[in-house]
């Protein structure tokens, strides 16, 4: 074979260029420390160390992203610290104001360091995590969560959720909290059922009940028809307090059988008998003609013009009521109705109405034949004045009081003074009340779009607030047996009611207590309507301040709800404490009635005003305790979330190492082969460079 020297020399320059390009690449490797430079120096390899090369910088964002959660974390449970340290403070100070000792001053002064208080821990509940994404509002992280003060309460405003962050990729940690879980929707009592005062009651009249009767004549003389009448001496004129009630007996001549002569009212009058709801009412021993020989038991809170028939027949007697609802709802009101929306809301309409009645026992408004006529009024419960004459709203003669009442008639909300919605004089609305409606009665007519109501109003009885008048205090009570408590028959709207029977006048006459369910008016002891004293008396447990209230061995079908409640001191006749399922309350709304309470008590003096006090006292306390041990459960959530971030972390530190060692096996270079290899392919190329020399100056005439 011949070989050209273009051959030679371009084998020789070839093989010199191949060892000179592995020697840059082997010098390239150790420089970079990378076994692969390229992904076809190992395909396969390549493929891999970029899924590994993913993997890691996925977990080094779930790295980050569990620094971001446990700062989130962190500042939320600082702030939960700082919201414990605030109520430990708030429950110093409750106690404090326990004291004897204090001046109404010392009183006032805590009230105001609770109202300080108070907006310390609204500003807590509305911290952001340094980013400005509110720690307690759920997903509504760009929303303040809480707006309100004490006298107005404070609203929630953002949701249920809780917003997250994902740390692993099974993992998204919660980095927020409904305020609701946190702040609003705290358990109150003691979790099961909550003791209280009496709330707010109707103002309007009860029912009144005949609960029975004593017959000591089986033969009463004929003596026709007797009425059994009412007077509420609303000013005291008698000396038996204000709006104390007496009664009167009346023959079919108009006279009493107390005087003989004409039944009046007022002082000098018939009306001398005070009347006590549940005392039997003696027939007997009156005027020797009208002897029925009996007594009549009534229950309830008669008014001012109610009436019974009596009538004696052989070895009985009935009663009938004839100027009240019999055995009913004196009156109620129906839902309303709003016949021009525009109207309704009217600049004139405050949205605050009353309607109002009165019964005119003299007749002042429509003269004679009129007596007993029922009028009511419609009322602005703003500026108390009348609708129908835009001056105060006033009974009697020349009053506000000439619309004549028609049970079961519309009201219409027309025909109204000019100042109330000029021109028109109408708000386009109008209710019906049913019944018998005494002097004083009252239905509310406010707006709103409650669902108890007709989507433009809500109608409902006017309310009061009660107090007790003796020195009883509840605790928080005790539940024997949960189960119990949930029976189907417990309405779980229980009273403990308390009476003293007025005719024991001795030193240590005791204190009777009866256990009523309020929905059905019932003794829990009898399974009769409870009645304090004659027949049918349920007042029948003397109460001993200290000793448990026990709720079991009642009458069939209650039989036992499995608690008991505690009361010390004295309480009066006619003191109620309630005992309600437990309901939820916020932290702002336990503070605001720590307050409102304690500044409505700094000049309550005695022992009624230091029970009103210390019950406040003592119920605050109670939902305080709730409230700090709802933190403590918040808290050690986020601790177990701080925890669980801190696992993770470890857990992802421990997976970048691994990362790193396969990424290591798949791309570092072994540095004691390559710069062995390295070192030997310096050699050849250096001999194919010296031998490319002596071969390309060889010349066949070097043999001639």
């Amino acid at each position: 074979m011949r070989v050209s020297t273009g051959m030679i020399f371009d084998s020789g320059v070839n093989s010199i260029q191949q060892r000179t390009t592995s020697l840059l690449r082997t010098q390239q490797q150790i420089s970079s420390g990378r076994r692969m430079l390229t992904p076809s120096d190992d395909p396969v390899a390549a493929a891999r160390a970029l899924e590994v090369t993913q993997s890691k910088e996925i977990n080094a964002q779930y790295v980050t992203a569990q620094g971001n959660a446990k700062s989130s974390l962190g500042i939320m449970d600082g702030q939960l610290s700082s919201t414990s340290d605030l109520l430990v403070r708030i429950r110093e100070l409750t106690v404090q104001a326990g004291n004897a000792a204090l001046s109404p001053a010392d009183r006032k002064s805590i009230a105001a360091e609770l109202r300080a208080r108070f907006d310390e821990i609204v500003a807590l509940a509305n911290s952001t995590d340094g980013a400005g994404q509110y720690l307690f509002s759920g997903y509504q992280g760009n929303n303040k969560p809480f707006a309100g003060n004490v006298d107005d309460g404070v609203g929630y405003i953002g949701d249920d959720g809780q917003r997250t962050l994902r740390v692993s990729g099974s993992r998204a940690l919660p980095v927020s909290q409904s305020g609701n879980d946190v702040f609003m929707r705290i358990k109150n009592g003691n979790g099961v059922f909550v003791t209280g005062l009496p709330g707010e009651r109707s103002t309007n009249a009860t029912q009144l009940r005949v609960e029975g009767y004593n017959i000591t004549n089986a033969t009463p003389p004929d003596t026709g028809t007797l009425e059994l009448r009412f007077w509420t001496d609303t000013g005291d004129v008698l000396g038996g307090g204000a709006n104390a009630v007496y009664y009167d007996l009346v023959d079919g001549a108009g006279n009493s059988l107390y005087t003989g002569t004409p039944s009046t009212t007022g002082a000098g009058g018939s009306y001398t008998n005070p009347y006590t709801s549940g005392t039997p009412i003696s027939l007997s021993s009156v005027v020797p003609l009208f002897d029925f020989g009996a007594e009549v038991v009534l229950t309830g809170t008669p008014q001012t013009g109610d009436t019974f028939t009596l009538v004696a027949s052989a070895g009985s007697l009935s009663a009938t009521a004839t100027s009240l609802a019999a055995s009913g709802a004196r009156a109620t009101i129906d839902a309303g109705t709003v016949s021009d929306p525009v109207k309704w809301t009217s600049e004139g309409n405050s949205g605050n109405l009353e309607v109002r009645f009165w019964v005119d026992v003299a007749g002042a408004v429509g003269g004679a034949g009129t007596e007993g006529a029922t009028y009511y009024d419609l009322v602005d419960g703003d500026s108390g004045k009348s609708l129908f004459t835009g001056n105060a709203s006033a009974t009697g003669g020349g009053g506000s009081y000439t619309h004549a009442y028609t049970s079961g008639a519309a009201i219409n909300f027309n025909s109204l003074a000019a100042a109330y919605n000029p021109p028109s004089n109408d708000f386009g609305a109008s209710v019906k009340v049913t019944g018998i409606p005494a002097s004083g009665d009252s239905f509310t007519v406010r707006s709103g779009s409650d669902p108890l109501g007709n989507g433009y109003f809500v109608t409902a009885p006017k309310m009061t607030s009660v107090d007790n008048m003796g020195s009883g205090i509840i605790g928080t009570g005790e539940v024997l047996d949960q189960t119990k408590w949930n029976s189907p028959n417990n309405s779980r709207q229980l009273e403990v009611r308390f009476w003293k029977d007025p005719t024991d006048i001795s030193t240590n006459a005791p204190t009777y207590y009866d256990l009523v369910d309020t929905v059905t008016e019932r003794s829990l002891f009898t399974d009769t309507t409870s009645t304090s004293g004659g027949l049918g008396n349920t007042y029948t447990h003397t109460f001993k301040s200290g000793d448990p209230v026990v709720f079991s061995g009642l009458a069939a079908p209650y039989d036992d709800f499995g608690i008991t409640a505690t009361i010390q001191g004295t309480p009066a006749s006619g003191d109620v404490f309630s005992i309600r399922d437990s309901t939820t309350e916020s932290v702002f709304g336990t503070l605001s009635n720590l307050i409102q309470g304690l500044e409505a008590t700094v000049g309550a003096t005695g022992s009624t005003g230091n029970a009103s006090l210390h019950n406040i006292l003592g119920f605050a306390l109670t939902n305080l305790a709730r409230v700090a041990d709802n933190i403590l459960r918040v808290r050690a959530d986020i601790g177990t979330r701080l925890s669980e971030a801190d696992d993770l972390g470890a857990v992802s530190d421990n997976l970048n190492l691994q990362f790193e060692s396969t990424l290591s096996g798949l791309q570092d270079l072994d540095y004691a082969k390559s710069i062995t290899d390295l070192a030997r392919m310096q050699t050849e190329l250096q001999a194919a460079q010296q031998s490319f020399i002596k071969i390309s100056g060889l010349s066949l005439f070097n043999y001639l």
